[in-house]
């Protein structure tokens, strides 16, 4: 008799189906590297095979196998005073420097394996949940004071115009009135509480956004950890919020600190709001809670706003997936395993359930989500709707550059020439072996939470508590990571592919804390540990070192571009400025200096295009040359616009025949002559 597939699928192992797609979907996908040489379009695929293939060898293991988890005796006091005395090494490091080395980089990373390998083998008795949380906030701090701090003025391109002209004005004019043409008029609450800051401590504008919002944001790791206590244990706990925080992301908007920094705090709050609600019994003051974070969220950061509307909407996904189809609820039994998921032990008060024993509260009810869903979606869009963005509401003009890129850029593997490191590599030469490595040491980290959370989806998908909660996490991370890495492939960069990422992660390090605990619950105890000691050293000195993470001295300072500059630097910006008649069009200098001159306020800025280049005068009527650009990794536009990674000389941009108006010995203006 023919079984109907939904039938089959109730009956059988849904996590079982998903990961054999997984599979399919990977294979199909390998050729890809042949048509792309970005390390993602390379590796993904790999890894998602990896993933899906080891779920399904580990559903097929010997229940009888040694499941006992590998730990090693010691003093948890004992090691964070070890995690202490590095931190404190790594911050006189910097400071003797003066900036992020290799060397403090190395450091850094090393203190970041050390917290998460004493999370994992430490013995429960040594493990102590409080001192191990200090550490990672003070993991936190290090790492992004130490580059905030040894760096003048700003670190990033947006921070620029932020304080120097929003909160500025904000703070100048006691109201919201220079705002008022600005899509920000509706979203002050990064600059506002920057102004708050400054005034309520007596400090400068930046050293209130660094001490107030900066703190704010590594704080907020604290939030993950609130989330996570409701899927695994505290050992799994504490994992999921230390690899949080030492994601490049994370780092890296900790670090630039603008809207989208606060809007991922107020989106954390977002996430354990809704998983407070789906696993406990809840009040007015949870769902007050809730709305609170979405109010926040929308007044903070439009992109931020859009990423917690999608999880809302992935709640409610997922709310009528566990109520309207059977075959989504996890069936009672591991098939051919003989494990019950669903028993709960009478004395401990928990269920048999391999990635969940030892979380917190659960409630296995769902809870409608559809009011709070439209809430968001009404109070966002009508904020929207009267948002004023270059002359136009934000509402309208965002839909109308979406329908512009559909019919203008759209297009298979259209992964924009400008950012193409094969195009790059091409036009600053032969390519070296730093040049083929960055890119894979960047994505290296990425991959491993990826892996880690490909495990962890497939296992959560049989997870019995609160199997809303677990679909709501799972169907997140995959529609935002179809936002960052699959509408990319396509040539589509409306939603800011780039900043979805942050947000992805602290989803995908939760999940990830379920998989490899799930990991370590299916395979030998010998083998789990050698992977986990492997994956924890990759990990962080990957993360750490990453591109987003060190945009204040780039640990490949041939191939990735520095976005902060030296006192000089910043002198010569204000100068120049002052200096231009207001006349002139524009200052041409490298990327990313270009944007420091727009977003200060000095001048508006654009990049030299190198075809001008000869020796009868500088590239452009004004040109800026600065010592980077000899030594550093800076970009300038080529025939097409097509940006490309290319070192100049000092002849080449003010040749002899060029006025020197303004030199500082690091940074000089160059006019052509008569200009």
């Amino acid at each position: 008799m023919n079984t109907h597939p939904t039938t089959w699928l109730r009956t059988g192992r849904l996590d079982a189906v998903i990961a054999a797609l997984g599979l399919v979907v990977a294979l199909g996908l390998l050729p890809l590297a042949f048509l792309s040489s970005e390390a993602y379009v390379q590796s993904v695929p790999v890894v998602l095979g990896l993933g899906c293939l080891l779920y399904l060898v580990s559903i097929r293991r010997d229940a009888s196998v040694d499941r006992s988890r590998w730990t090693i005796g010691g003093s948890g006091v004992a090691a964070a005073e070890l995690t202490g005395i590095g931190l404190v090494a790594v911050t006189v490091a910097a400071a003797l420097a003066g900036t992020r080395t290799l060397r403090v980089i190395l450091l850094a990373g090393a203190v970041g394996a050390f917290i998460l390998l004493q999370i994992v083998f430490l013995s429960e008795d040594a493990l102590d949940e409080r001192l191990v949380l200090a550490q990672i906030v003070a993991h936190a701090f290090v790492v992004r004071f130490t580059g905030l701090f040894t760096t003048a003025g700003f670190i990033g391109v947006d921070s620029w115009e932020h304080v120097t002209q929003y909160a500025a004005s904000l703070q100048e004019a006691g109201s919201l009135a220079p705002l008022a043409d600005a899509k920000y008029y509706f979203a002050p609450f990064h600059h506002l509480a920057n102004v708050v800051g400054s005034e309520l401590l007596g400090v400068s504008l930046r050293m209130s956004l660094y001490l107030v919002l900066g703190s704010v944001l590594v704080f907020a790791v604290l939030l993950v950890y609130g989330t996570a206590r409701y899927f695994v244990d505290v050992r799994w706990a504490l994992f999921a919020t230390g690899a949080f925080a030492m994601t490049d992301q994370a780092i890296r908007w900790g670090m630039h600190i603008i809207p989208t920094s606060l809007g991922l705090v107020f989106f954390l709050g977002v996430v354990f709001a809704v998983t407070r609600l789906l696993h406990a019994e809840t009040t007015r003051a949870d769902w007050a809670l809730l709305v609170g974070f979405i109010v926040a969220v929308t007044l903070t950061h439009q992109v931020s706003a859009f990423v917690s509307l999608v999880f809302m909407g992935s709640a409610v996904l997922a709310q009528v997936l566990v109520n309207r189809v059977d075959w989504v609820t996890p069936a009672d039994q591991y098939a051919g395993g003989g494990t019950d998921l669903g028993s709960t032990s009478l004395e401990t008060g928990e269920s048999a359930d391999p990635i969940t024993d030892g979380a917190s509260r659960s409630l296995a009810d769902t809870v409608p989500l559809h009011g709070a869903f439209a809430f968001h979606l009404v109070f966002t869009g009508a904020i929207w709707a009267v948002t004023p963005w270059s002359g136009e509401r934000f509402l309208t003009r965002a839909v109308g550059l979406f329908w512009f890129t559909v019919q203008t850029s759209a297009g298979f593997l259209n992964l924009v020439p400008s950012s193409s490191s094969a195009g790059e590599a091409a036009a600053a030469g032969p390519s070296t072996l730093a040049g083929q490595v960055a890119p894979y040491v960047d994505a290296l980290g990425f991959l491993v939470l990826l892996f880690a959370a490909i495990l962890g989806s497939l296992a959560l998908v049989r997870r019995h508590r609160s199997p809303q909660a677990s679909h709501t996490i799972v169907i997140a991370i995959g529609v935002m990571l179809f936002f960052s890495l699959g509408l990319p492939l396509f040539g589509i960069r409306t939603f800011l592919p780039g900043r979805w990422y942050a947000f992805a992660y602290a989803l995908m390090a939760v999940v990830g804390a379920a998989g490899l605990r799930y990991m370590g619950a299916q395979f030998s105890t010998r083998a789990v540990a050698a992977v986990l000691v492997v994956l924890l050293l990759a990990f962080p000195f990957a993360m750490i070192a990453g591109k987003k993470a060190t945009m204040d001295d780039p640990t490949f300072d041939q191939q990735w571009p520095k976005y902060s500059y030296t006192e000089s630097e910043i002198a010569a910006m204000g100068t120049i400025g002052e200096t231009t008649p207001g006349t002139e069009d524009a200052i041409y200098t490298d990327h990313p200096y270009q944007t420091a001159f727009k977003s200060s306020g000095a001048f508006f800025g654009l990049p030299i295009n190198l075809t001008s280049i000869s020796e009868a005068g500088p590239p452009h009527d004004r040109t800026v040359y600065r010592t980077y650009q000899s030594t550093g990794a800076p970009q300038f536009t080529t025939e097409g616009g097509v940006v490309v990674t290319r070192r100049v000389s000092q002849e080449q941009i003010c040749p002899e025949a060029s006025s020197r108006v303004y030199d500082n010995q690091e940074a000089e203006l160059c006019t052509r002559p008569g200009a």
